[in-house]
């Protein structure tokens, strides 16, 4: 990006500060950034892409979606090139050690055996061609089991750096605070389970009034509020096949269950909804009980040939009704 004046600066926060609560959008710093990329025209495709999704009514989950495209995905991508090289190489390295090492093995073998016969002619030991033979090979043998300690070395740093590189992978994928599954990792899930077609719910989980626990009870309370929550929810999804909890956002969260149609969802939320609100917190600095944890859940069903984009779409619509209702409760109601 050129050099702006500070004048500049001061007129894009003008803009942008307005236009974000026009829409309804959290100050957050990543929204802020995503919306003062738009003002500024930073990213021509993302200008135009926002521009779109403006005209047609934009939530927090189209800014999600924005985000994660155009802001975190360059940079993940990249990283994740670099991995793979990083990956590549060692296993290409390791390949060829094991090789080095099997190939050695199999020298050592043979000219074991050649020396073994060799030793067994008394005719062939009084030769002094052949006593100085014997001494050359069993110094190349010496040579050959301290190579193939140093190759045995190797092959277990390579195997370590293997564990640590699987370990980034998996650490990629989670969430710092709750130890569960983060949005990167749901985007990609939700979207290999729209190309298959098959019968799949998502479920958005909002803690209701989160706010008022950061301003009562502080932000390690609060913390400790979406731990909680998270691995409530990540429990109840470990007894169900298939079923699996993400932390989308601040206080939402997601959940999808393949192979499952709305009925069974619903009961599913309703599940998970009393769960949460029988959660019995205290403040371990204080010793005082926390307020009940309550939560509002809006429910979709993936439809045949629909977008994960227009799936988060309506399952964000049924948490605003549910919200609406009085919060604390899932929606769609199924009689």
């Amino acid at each position: 990006m050129p050099n702006i004046s500070l004048s500049q600066v001061n007129n894009h926060f003008r803009n942008t500060i307005p236009l974000m609560v026009k829409h309804s959008i959290p100050v957050t710093p990543a929204y802020y950034a995503l919306w003062y990329a738009y003002v500024t025209k930073q990213n021509p495709e993302l200008t135009e892409r926002m521009g779109a999704q403006i005209s047609q009514g934009i939530n927090r989950h189209h800014c999600d979606e924005l985000i994660s495209r155009y802001m975190i995905a360059p940079v993940e991508n990249k990283l994740l090139e670099m991995q793979a090289s990083i990956k590549t190489m060692v296993s290409s390295f390791g390949d060829s050690t094991e090789t080095a090492m099997a190939s050695a093995d199999n020298l050592s073998e043979s000219l074991s055996v050649e020396m073994a016969a060799l030793a067994e002619d008394s005719g062939a030991m009084t030769d002094p061609r052949a006593k100085g033979l014997v001494k050359h090979v069993n110094a190349f043998m010496e040579k050959t089991s301290s190579y193939r300690e140093q190759l045995a070395q190797q092959t277990e740093e390579i195997r370590l750096l293997k564990q640590r590189i699987a370990e980034t992978e998996r650490q990629s994928y989670l969430d710092g605070l709750t130890g569960i599954f983060n949005r990167r990792k749901f985007n990609e899930d939700i979207s290999m389970l729209s190309s298959t077609g098959c019968d799949t719910c998502m479920i958005i989980v909002d803690i209701d009034h989160f706010k008022p626990f950061n301003d009562e009870y502080g932000h390690l309370v609060g913390d400790k509020v979406l731990q909680s929550v998270a691995q409530t929810l990540q429990s109840s999804c470990d007894a169900r096949p298939g079923a699996q909890a993400y932390r989308f956002g601040g206080e939402e969260f997601a959940i999808i269950l393949p192979e499952t149609e709305l009925p069974s969802a619903q009961q599913f939320a309703e599940n998970v909804r009393l769960r949460v609100s029988r959660l019995n917190l205290t403040n371990k600095k204080t010793g005082v009980t926390l307020r009940p944890v309550t939560t509002s859940l809006g429910i979709a069903q993936l439809q045949r040939g629909e977008t994960p984009e227009n799936l988060i779409n309506r399952a964000d619509q049924h948490l605003y009704a549910a919200k609406a209702a009085g919060r604390n409760c899932v929606r769609p109601l199924l009689r």
